[in-house]
């Protein structure tokens, strides 16, 4: 197993910037991607009707195959991917940073993960600042691992994508510390053949650097402008290399993001990084277009907004739009939008209600049905972790939790759409798992056919999966455990 580095404190400081951000409105034609990072647990389709599930406790990092029957394929209680560290200190200090994971593309999965050990965990110790080890495994469709068991970079805030044939990319910051909350921040890229050659040199390559930190005589610290910030998101360009944004600090309270396409050789494949967005981004994604190009999906912080910039092969802007930060592409080139409002009935009387909206609209923007109420939460609930994903027919499948006061934990539900908007799993969707347990979280990803995967850990930290067919019905009872 991997070895893994010692604990630091992730400390985070946010600069809360305002940037004025100009909505073009148009069509919405892609579905809402987010790199596959998880925390706790994370899912993705074996390609066969099946699933792989990878899930982080305090004794490691273990993933397991399931089949459309329900059989586990690999090691009883999963396999182990990375050593344990320990158990978890305090939300600030992990025993592992999470991980990332990808197919393979022939029925396995490539995961990327940081380590950290108990080692230290005093705030004032500076090898709590230091990079972290990233590490990089493949794992086939067998349960063996094919990879090399050596750390791969250093550094934080990486992302992993499929490359093809059982080739992957990952991005990561290759930071160095200046002092204990300032560091210089490296872009860096790597990628990796089937049998985890590492192709673009041993360290990587490095696509764009930050401004480094200076001493001034009198001890003031600073950096020039523009820099890079350390934030950055990846996705396959469909010919072997990726397209890749990230974020500049520019100066007086404003921040950019550029991308810029890596060809399969590593190599810059437009003659500029290119603008795609002005202001302060919480967070970023990204889809292939198929052709070299991206649907860059941005969300501005503090704002309420979320666009999408479109760039063409040749790193050419092609549009703007305003977008969900739940979609679903409907599969005729229009989208399936999903939005959380809070909703008071009745003025003044102080009641307030999550309520959960759909809407299809067709390739040109429009309506094809009028948004309509999916659900409304119970006095003193809340609906958390909606995820959306398209069944294949012009349908959406819905999953989120239920939850009570200021906890993370709550009852899993699911509805479906059909292509006219009807809910097709009842008035008030189904229960996943068939009972009152409350669950911590959930991470659903298509079956194929037109159902769910959902995977969530208990209170307890046991892993359960649950399929949901087409039709709405438990097909694995309560579910089954996979940490077992």
């Amino acid at each position: 197993m991997g070895k893994v580095k010692k604990y630091r404190f992730l400390l985070i400081t946010l600069a809360v910037l305002a940037a004025a951000v100009v909505i073009a409105l148009a069509a919405v034609i892609a579905n809402y991607s987010r790199n596959q990072s998880f925390t706790t647990v994370g899912t993705i389709s074996d390609g066969s009707g099946g699933a792989i599930v990878t899930w982080q406790n305090n004794k490691g990092i273990y993933v397991q195959h399931i089949d459309s029957s329900g059989k586990l394929l690999w090691l009883q209680g999963g396999l182990p991917v990375s050593e344990g560290t320990g158990t978890i200190i305090s939300s600030m200090v992990l025993s592992q940073a999470g991980f990332s994971m990808v197919s393979d593309g022939s029925g396995g999965a490539i995961i990327a993960w940081a380590g950290e050990s108990a080692a230290s965990a005093k705030i004032s110790n500076m090898d709590n600042f230091n990079p972290l080890n990233i590490y990089v495994q493949r794992i086939g469709s067998d349960g063996v691992l094919m990879w090399p068991d050596t750390a791969v970079a250093a550094g934080d805030n990486w992302q992993i994508v499929a490359a093809g044939d059982g080739s992957a990319v990952i991005a990561w910051d290759n930071f160095k510390p200046h002092s204990m909350a300032l560091r210089d921040d490296y872009l860096c890229l790597q990628k990796f053949a089937p049998d985890g050659t590492r192709l673009w040199g041993n360290n990587g390559l490095t696509l764009i650097t930050s401004s480094p930190f200076q001493t001034s005589a009198s001890g003031n610290v600073d950096r020039s402008l523009p820099t890079y910030t350390g934030t950055h998101d990846i996705v396959s360009d469909g010919a072997g290399g990726v397209v890749v944004i990230w974020d500049e600090e520019r100066g007086n309270g404003a921040n950019q993001a550029y991308a810029q396409r890596v060809d399969s050789q590593g190599n810059p494949a437009w003659s500029g990084n290119t603008l795609v967005g002005n202001g302060t981004y919480q967070s970023h994604s990204l889809l292939t277009d198929g052709s070299g190009g991206a649907f860059l999906t941005l969300q501005a912080y503090n704002q309420g907004v979320t666009f999408r910039v479109q760039v063409g092969h040749d790193g050419g802007l092609l549009g703007v739009t305003q977008y969900y930060p739940y979609s679903a592409g409907d599969g005729s080139g229009g989208s399936i939008n999903c939005r959380i409002q809070l909703v008071q009935p009745n003025a003044g009387s102080g009641t307030i209600y999550d309520t959960l909206y759909v809407q299809r609209l067709d390739a040109a923007g429009s309506p094809v049905w009028p948004e309509k109420q999916v659900i409304s939460s119970r006095l003193g609930y809340e609906i958390i972790n909606l995820q959306c994903t398209a069944d294949g027919s012009g349908g959406v499948l819905m999953c989120w939790q239920l939850v009570k006061g200021e906890t993370a934990r709550g009852v899993i539900y699911v509805q479906k759409t059909d292509a006219s908007g009807n809910l097709l799993f009842g008035t008030t969707g189904i229960n996943v798992f068939g009972s009152a347990s409350t669950w911590q979280w959930c991470n659903t990803v298509s079956d194929g056919d037109g159902g769910l995967f959902v995977t969530a850990p208990t209170n307890s930290n046991k892993i359960f999966i649950q399929h949901i067919g087409s039709n709405g019905s438990r097909l694995w009872g309560t579910g089954i455990r996979l940490d077992k």
